[in-house]
């Protein structure tokens, strides 16, 4: 399968199109819920397995619920094809290949209509490190890399936005210095539809 190549950077405005119409939303990995109120769903599940970020959370709309658990637990909280769309933005290259890979498939099974993953490309070596200076190192550290292949090999749509991470990202610059060059982002998507 083939992916697509961009230099467009308004990665948030793909995601609205990939999120916005769907009844529920489960964000995985919501961290303060920075962007939850741009996507238009009747139902935001916030799934974040550090207390403090869920705590204080930038979007306290009642139809954002916020879950304290641990993403590889989903399975036991949520039915199959019981949520509309599963995202996992910046949050799968923290957990170890192999864990990453279970958690698409359960995300893969909870979907009813697509689950989108946003990441960067590769190996992108952020240390414990909280840029929002909340306790949470242990769960900013950054333990795969991830490449357009391991998207389209189960059938998602990928596109690269080339150079996206670069030194106006302050995680950028702690974890490549101020004379790397920028590294590209992934974004993939995969329709689930009814099974």
């Amino acid at each position: 399968m083939e992916y697509t190549r961009t230099s467009a950077r308004n990665v948030h405005a793909t995601l609205r199109n990939l999120v916005n119409g769907s009844d529920s939303l489960l964000d995985v990995g919501s961290g303060l819920c920075l962007n939850s109120h741009e996507y238009n769903c009747k139902v935001i599940l916030a799934l974040e397995v550090h207390r403090p970020y869920l705590e204080k959370r930038k979007n306290t709309q009642p139809h954002l619920i916020p879950i304290n658990e641990d993403a590889m637990n989903i399975q036991k909280l949520f039915l199959p094809k019981t949520v509309s769309t599963v995202l996992l933005n910046d949050v799968i290259e923290h957990f170890p290949k192999d864990d990453g890979l279970h958690l698409l498939q359960m995300c893969e099974e909870i979907a009813n209509k697509r689950v989108v993953v946003f990441t960067p490309r590769g190996f992108f070596p952020q240390k414990a490190y909280d840029h929002f200076d909340m306790g949470g190192e242990s769960y900013q550290e950054h333990r795969s890399g991830w490449e357009p292949e391991d998207f389209t090999s189960r059938n998602y749509n990928v596109t690269v936005f080339e150079n996206y991470h670069d030194t106006r990202n302050s995680s950028f610059v702690k974890a490549f210095g101020t004379n790397h060059a920028p590294v590209d982002a992934l974004l993939a998507w995969k329709e689930c539809g009814q099974s």
